[in-house]
């Protein structure tokens, strides 16, 4: 069987990718072979291809860590899930390929209701997400929240999750167009910062304070939002996506009494050796409930990858692009 992966020999530039057909993996007792469907892009993909994540591989090394499609075949010791079934999962990379071999504690069942290629874009995003305002944040009703980047993939989840918890969202971004995406969303105010200048953009649009700011962006919008952030308030640092990593003044958090909480969800952090996919199983019920959208992402087949990681790594997309094989087109 063919297996069109996309790969990484060097680090430093979406132009080192390459699509080869290498060897399907050989999978262990506990693990299940998928073959992909669709895989979503995250921002991590474009970091680790870059050399600049937290957490580099070994190289040679396939990007990608979310996954939807058919589990073709199954561990020994593997439990609950059987040849057939259509799933859900998360890779400690490997997703860009047309197989995958996924640990079966990071696969679940995909709802019948949910598309492949919605199952495939909602892991990272909303996952994080959930885990982020609802277990580490516990984000209540009624609540102001401040979300940073607010069109991209991530912003987009975090607004929807706000509203499925009736929090009041502002969200943040930098072109019209984009904030037309986050009204869609349920964003309650549209804050325009088209000057790259956050907090010229917060007083001009009185803004006011906020119980929670989600932040995506790093550098100096983390700085400027210790002054939009209300006493006791959090700031939750979720990533860098201006590729800056802020050096912030400490008196200011003490001066506001507020925390700042950094996020890293997944089976690919380091450390969370108590990961689990709870917060997957919370969205598919929020899904169900249609509580949230997830609207369907910009496709793109695996060959085209350059053109949709391109398309990330400018900051030019709005809402999840996500790529599909073969397989899922003969669906």
């Amino acid at each position: 069987m063919r297996n069109q992966a996309i790969r990484l020999k060097e680090f430093g530039s979406i132009e080192n990718l390459k699509l080869e057909n290498i060897s399907i993996p050989e999978i262990e007792s506990n693990e299940v072979l998928v073959k992909v469907y669709c895989a979503g892009i995250s921002f991590a993909d474009i970091l680790i291809v870059e050399g600049k994540y937290q957490d580099a591989p070994e190289l040679p090394f396939v990007p990608g860590l979310e996954v939807s499609g058919i589990i073709e075949k199954v561990g020994k010791e593997v439990q609950g899930l059987k040849e057939g079934d259509e799933v859900v999962g998360l890779s400690a990379w490997g997703a860009f390929a047309e197989y995958v071999k996924l640990d079966s504690k990071f696969v679940v069942r995909k709802s019948e209701n949910m598309p492949f290629e919605v199952a495939a874009s909602m892991t990272i995003n909303y996952g994080t997400s959930y885990y982020a305002l609802v277990e580490r944040a516990r984000i209540r009703e009624g609540q102001k929240i401040l979300i940073l980047g607010a069109s991209g993939g991530i912003g987009l989840s975090a607004i929807e999750i706000s509203k499925a918890f009736n929090c009041n969202v502002t969200a943040v971004a930098s072109s019209k167009q984009k904030l037309e995406t986050c009204e869609k969303y349920g964003a309650d105010n549209l804050i325009l910062n088209n000057s790259n200048n956050l907090k010229e953009s917060l007083k001009e649009q009185q803004a006011g304070k906020f119980d929670l700011i989600y932040d995506t962006i790093g550098g100096q919008d983390t700085i400027d939002s210790l002054s939009f952030v209300e006493w006791e308030g959090q700031i939750l640092i979720m990533g860098f996506a201006s590729g800056d990593i802020a050096s912030v003044p400490v008196n200011k958090i003490l001066l506001k009494g507020c925390n700042l909480i950094g996020i890293f969800w997944g089976p690919f952090a380091r450390g969370n050796t108590n990961f689990n996919l709870q917060s997957i199983k919370e969205v598919c019920n929020l899904y169900e409930k249609e509580l949230l959208q997830i609207s369907d992402p910009e496709l793109y087949l695996i060959n085209d990858f350059k053109e949709a990681m391109s398309k990330i790594k400018n900051r030019e997309s709005i809402g999840k692009l996500c790529f599909y094989t073969e397989a899922f087109s003969k669906s």
